[in-house]
């Protein structure tokens, strides 16, 4: 019986020095993946800083893969999302920041890439909806990211929910270039007027600001008198994708389709808008119009042409 008692000791002795094993083993292990995993995520880094994107790429992924520690997980996803993001692979960023999502889903940068990525796939639902998560979480009110929702909503024809936001973001500050610009230009396009707004951002250091109020004011001294509206609103279409606004101009030539207009120059102006928005689809749709009434009008044939050449091109 007692020697029965020391065995059973030594037996339980033996099972608990192999737990303490098992469990000192994957304490080190954990340890060697947290290590190993910022290890990569830190040589991803320094090849980031040196513009060797592939290395750089590589190196986040293992520190991804390695999964030592959320908030480096997250961050080499983040990274990868950056990096894809800035080389036009929309498809492959999407996937790396909604991984990112699934490790740490209170954090707004994950959210602004996606508002970013989805913008340049021009789909401006989702890139709302991806900001206004992003300004959820950051909770300042960010004036970064209020431009890319106020601007979304512009390119989704929600003119009226981007001038509520331009102007929140004015409250808090009067100096922003682009802020007053755009502040500017929706009064110019609600209702033709040269306004407060683009005087105070045509005094910017923007160039690009500088130009497109100019050739507004231009616009005004030539066409500001004319008393037919609906003639008028078809030059300011046509304005805005001079001054490189297809969305605005989409916008107030949709608005002309409740006249019911049948004439040719709507039908270029709105193809003209919906190819430099680079929905082409609507473009060849509204070229085809214009062209069923002037068959002979050669600016038809050329924007038909390069809607072609981009449908072509799988577009």
């Amino acid at each position: 019986m007692f020697l029965k008692e020391i065995l059973n000791k030594n037996e339980e002795r033996k099972m608990m020095i192999a737990v303490f094993v098992l469990f000192l083993s994957l304490v080190l292990f954990y340890k060697w993946q947290v290590i190993t995993s910022k290890g990569y995520l830190f040589l991803g880094n320094e090849n980031h800083k040196s513009k060797d994107y592939n290395e750089s790429l590589k190196n986040y992924k293992y520190a991804a893969v390695v999964d030592g520690d959320r908030n480096v997980t997250y961050s080499a996803r983040l990274k990868r999302a950056e990096i894809f993001y800035s080389h036009g692979k929309l498809d492959e960023a999407e996937k790396e920041a909604k991984e990112a999502v699934k490790e740490i889903e209170n954090d707004f940068r994950a959210f602004e890439i996606l508002g970013d990525i989805c913008r340049a796939k021009l789909d401006a639902t989702s890139a709302i909806g991806y900001y206004q998560k992003a300004v959820e979480l950051k909770n300042d009110d960010s004036e970064a990211i209020g431009v890319k929702l106020a601007k979304s909503f512009v390119a989704k024809g929600e003119i009226g929910a981007a001038d509520d936001i331009f102007l929140k973001l004015y409250s808090k500050n009067k100096s922003n270039s682009e802020i007053l610009y755009y502040l500017g230009i929706i009064r110019f396009y609600e209702n033709g007027s040269y306004n407060g707004y683009l005087a105070s951002a045509i005094k910017s250091e923007e160039a690009d600001y500088k130009n497109k109020i100019e050739k507004i004011k231009i616009f005004l001294d030539d066409y500001g008198k004319i008393d037919n509206e609906a003639y008028f609103d078809v030059l300011t279409a046509n304005l805005f994708n001079e001054i490189n606004e297809p969305h605005l101009a989409v916008a107030k030539s949709k608005k002309e389709a409740e006249r019911k207009i049948n004439y040719r120059d709507y039908f270029l102006v709105l193809g003209k808008s919906y190819f430099l928005a680079e929905d082409y689809k609507n473009s060849y749709e509204n070229l085809s119009k214009a062209l069923e009434l002037d068959s002979h009008n050669p600016e038809i044939y050329f924007w038909l042409g390069t809607v072609y050449q981009k449908i072509g091109d799988g577009n």
